[in-house]
């Protein structure tokens, strides 16, 4: 009964909130910003934010970076207030904020009887990407893979918004057998996979240069795109304007079948790169990318390896 309160109340907050017009949100967000900017310790992961950026980019000027710092500020305020937004928008008014571009390369596969996985980032507007089933047919099932918050409310509350205008949310651990079980039942689908996050060390499989730094990656979706022969797209979310975006439908892979191991994943990593270097700012710079190192995973392993090694001795 709490937790059921406790979500209708913080719905009920957002839902009353996204009523605001959103001019007067990017008002708000640039308030917040130049404040974060009088009161450092107001910024959100203020320290995580300026090492990634001074590692990522180490040619820019300190004046550079302090420019890129408050402009991802700035777009960090307007991403979680166009969030909000989209919590009482029609489909009609989202479509006029975010524009989905090259959707002829999903009914290419569909008219093969094939389905997609799209690879994304958090760049740009990711969370106005759930509106993709407004400009599909309706046969189609759009899904986006997520990760379950621990804070319950948040999660369900995150849910909702993110499933209003019709697509399905699939938790990561579920990822596969949910997939698998609409190719059973003959449905096809596209399925969202924002592939930037940081692994567990026990799941780095793969390690690339991004951004200027070694960097694992997870490869769980390159081998369910293997294991369900599925087409593979780079949905790239770029900003045009505040408050307006597109999302570019690129083709990568129409086929998976004979592909070198990782090079899914490396051809993401490069595509990626590129469109974090073309607008810096609208990537999510607050996010503690590289808290795995390559000096820790060699560590991680070489424990691993003499923990097996006591273990069979034991045995």
């Amino acid at each position: 009964m709490i937790k059921k309160i406790s979500f209708f109340l913080t719905y009920g907050i957002i839902k009353i909130l996204s009523l605001i017009p959103l001019c007067l949100m990017h008002l708000l967000s640039d308030i917040l910003t130049i404040l974060c900017f009088i009161i450092p310790p107001l910024r959100y992961r203020k320290k995580v934010v300026q090492k990634n950026l001074r590692a990522s980019f180490p040619e820019k000027s300190k004046k550079e970076l302090r420019i890129l710092e408050f402009n991802f500020y700035r777009f960090f305020f307007d991403m979680a207030f166009e969030s909000i937004k989209a919590c009482s928008m029609s489909a009609r008014w989202m479509k006029r904020h975010i524009e989905f571009v090259g959707l002829e390369h999903f009914y290419k596969q569909f008219e093969q009887g094939r389905s997609v996985m799209a690879y994304m980032g958090h760049t740009g507007n990711w969370e106005w990407v759930s509106t993709l089933p407004t400009q599909l047919k309706p046969q189609y099932i759009v899904s986006q893979v997520y990760h379950v918050l621990e804070n319950e409310t948040m999660n369900s509350v995150i849910l909702k918004i993110r499933e209003a205008y019709g697509s399905v949310s699939i938790p990561m651990e579920r990822t596969l057998r949910q997939l698998l079980t609409f190719k059973q039942e003959g449905k096809q689908f596209v399925v969202g996979m924002i592939a930037d996050q940081v692994p567990l060390m026990r799941n780095i499989h793969y390690w690339s240069q991004f951004m200027n730094q070694k960097t694992p990656f997870f490869t769980g979706a390159e081998r369910i795109a293997k294991k369900l022969d599925l087409a593979i797209i780079y949905a790239e979310v770029v900003r045009v304007k505040r408050g307006y975006y597109q999302c570019i439908m690129h083709p990568m892979f129409e086929s998976t079948e004979n592909l070198p191991e990782f090079a899914i994943t490396e051809e993401y990593i490069r595509r990626l790169e590129k469109t974090i270097q073309n607008d810096p700012a609208v990537w999510l710079w607050s996010h503690n990318r590289w808290k795995r190192t390559w000096e820790g995973y060699q560590k991680y392993l070489k424990y691993m390896k003499e923990k097996h090694q006591r273990a069979s001795k034991s045995s």
